[in-house]
């Protein structure tokens, strides 16, 4: 493709790209309202921590609601093969649980998954080779209540 050389009516996705609908992963289960990731193959998942390797999953937000299900339904998938059901996927600035390692120093700073209800201010455990959380978005501020206001529209990948 070249560059241009005149205005161009570039398209946008339905509702700016905020919602995602995504396949759930075989034998899964997304609960609604929790940070949804994406693993190698495309599905969903909810967002966690790996030991040994790398963690893989990309954090895209919070699950909304099942497609074509019952209002108010976890996205479950089990037994199930993967696609069987699909979820909504919601990116936004959501509220979620943390560690404690988030202060209000960390405004405008990556925070990383635990699972898929806590935030944590680093990528991996203390004495770890490996990144074990995928980043969950950037830190919008800290509640009173201690829990992290996370932006999911915003997931700038950590330095190695």
């Amino acid at each position: 493709m070249a560059a241009l050389t005149n205005s161009r009516n570039t398209p946008e996705m339905a509702d700016e790209g905020r919602i995602r609908v995504l396949g759930v992963e075989a034998n899964t289960t997304v609960f609604l309202g929790s940070m949804v990731a994406i693993n190698a193959a495309g599905n969903a998942v909810p967002a966690s921590a790996t030991s040994t390797t790398a963690n893989a999953l990309k954090v895209i937000g919070r699950a909304d609601y099942v497609v074509n299900g019952i209002p108010a339904q976890n996205a479950v998938n089990n037994p199930g093969v993967a696609g069987a059901i699909q979820i909504a996927v919601r990116k936004g600035v959501f509220l979620f649980s943390q560690d404690a390692s988030i202060t209000t120093a960390s405004v405008a700073s990556p925070c990383f998954a635990l699972d898929d209800n806590n935030v944590t201010a680093t990528d991996r455990a203390s004495g770890a080779t490996v990144q074990q959380y995928a980043v969950a978005g950037e830190v919008v501020a800290v509640d009173p209540s201690g829990e992290v206001w996370v932006d999911f529209w915003h997931q700038a990948t950590p330095a190695a």
